[in-house]
């Protein structure tokens, strides 16, 4: 098991994608998890299965590294010896920190930690503390987000939150429909469905606006450890002049602290990093987040890496990955 106050103490995060609650996702839909630790670190690797190229191991937002107290060269037997039992033939990870990611460069060895294709986890995410009175959190907010939160409330928009199951349904249709009008593929509905499925109601929740008993924007939120995680959302193509997602949120800070929450993490921004994440619009997610607080910094990791194992599996997959790609760009 991985030890929940190493990842809040050493995770800048808050370490929930490398807790053993967030590994029951994966495990509900089939796919293998190998938890490992030893001096200094602890992580879980989840396996992925490649047709015909084979396996790797991905390490989301890990492996979590006191640099400080951290043994390398155990480090790197443990992730050789989970990548055997998954029969991977490289390693996906997302250091939390630079010097995680140089300590594992330094034990591989010249070459064999090269940058993956693409990140998988936003490179920069933005938190806000929900530390302070009521009226300091709007002190914090910009003018228009301010507005905003009040408009929507003026138009009469009520947030609840909620785990039925009709209630999960309707929140996924309209992450398809947003995924659908931004181009971004979204995840199978059964995923959406395991949050609700798999946790338990004190680490997730939806949070929904309605407008005349109309669901018009939803939020998923996660919480762990002091920290509350804003994972998913939606919001229908009508009724946009309502300015619900501002109202959304910002109930979703007020229902963060009272479950005890001091964070919440909005996900990723663009402001010290070049996302390329989904290919999203990030000045504009950025300029939505950064207004309920202006003056918090943003949260900046390495990005995804590949730990190469087997060169002629590796070397086959970034071909063969290569030739997907131009096959999109021919229509082909």
């Amino acid at each position: 098991m991985v030890s929940r106050s190493f990842l809040t103490t050493y995770a800048p995060d808050g370490g929930l994608l490398q807790s053993d609650e967030w590994a029951k996702l994966p495990s509900a839909s089939g796919i293998k998890t190998f938890p490992f630790q030893g001096r200094g670190f602890e992580g879980i690797a989840l396996q992925h299965v490649l047709p015909i190229i084979g396996n790797y191991l991905f390490l989301s937002r890990g492996p979590v590294t006191n640099t400080a107290d951290l043994d390398a060269v155990a480090l790197k037997n443990e992730l050789v010896r989970v990548a055997r039992l998954g029969q991977a033939h490289w390693l996906r990870i997302e250091p939390q920190t630079e010097e995680c990611l140089q300590e594992l460069r330094h034990a591989f060895g010249k070459g064999a930690v090269v940058s993956a294709p693409r990140d998988i986890s936003p490179r920069e995410t933005f938190r806000v503390s929900l530390d302070g009175a009521l009226e300091e959190w709007l002190g914090r907010m910009k003018s228009k987000t301010r507005y905003n939160v009040r408009l929507a409330e003026k138009h009469g928009v009520m947030v609840r939150f909620s785990r039925a199951a009709g209630d999960v349904e309707a929140f996924i249709d309209l992450i398809y429909a947003t995924t659908n009008r931004k181009a971004i593929a979204p995840h199978p509905k059964e995923y959406y469905r395991n949050f609700v499925a798999v946790l338990p109601e004190t680490m997730c929740t939806l949070a929904i606006a309605e407008h005349e008993g109309v669901m018009v924007a939803a939020n998923l939120l996660v919480f762990f450890e002091g920290t509350a995680y804003y994972l998913h959302g939606g919001s229908a193509d009508a009724k946009r002049e309502l300015m619900a997602p501002f109202l959304l949120h910002f109930k979703s800070l007020e229902e963060a602290r009272r479950r005890g929450c001091r964070w919440y993490d909005f996900g990723g921004v663009r402001v010290r990093s070049k996302q390329d994440v989904n290919d999203m619009d990030w000045d504009g997610i950025t300029r939505f987040k950064q207004g309920f607080d202006s003056k918090s910094e943003t949260l900046l990791f390495p990005g995804t890496y590949d730990i190469i194992l087997s060169p002629f599996h590796y070397t086959f997959y970034r071909c063969a990955r290569f030739a997907m790609g131009i096959r999109r760009i021919l229509k082909y």
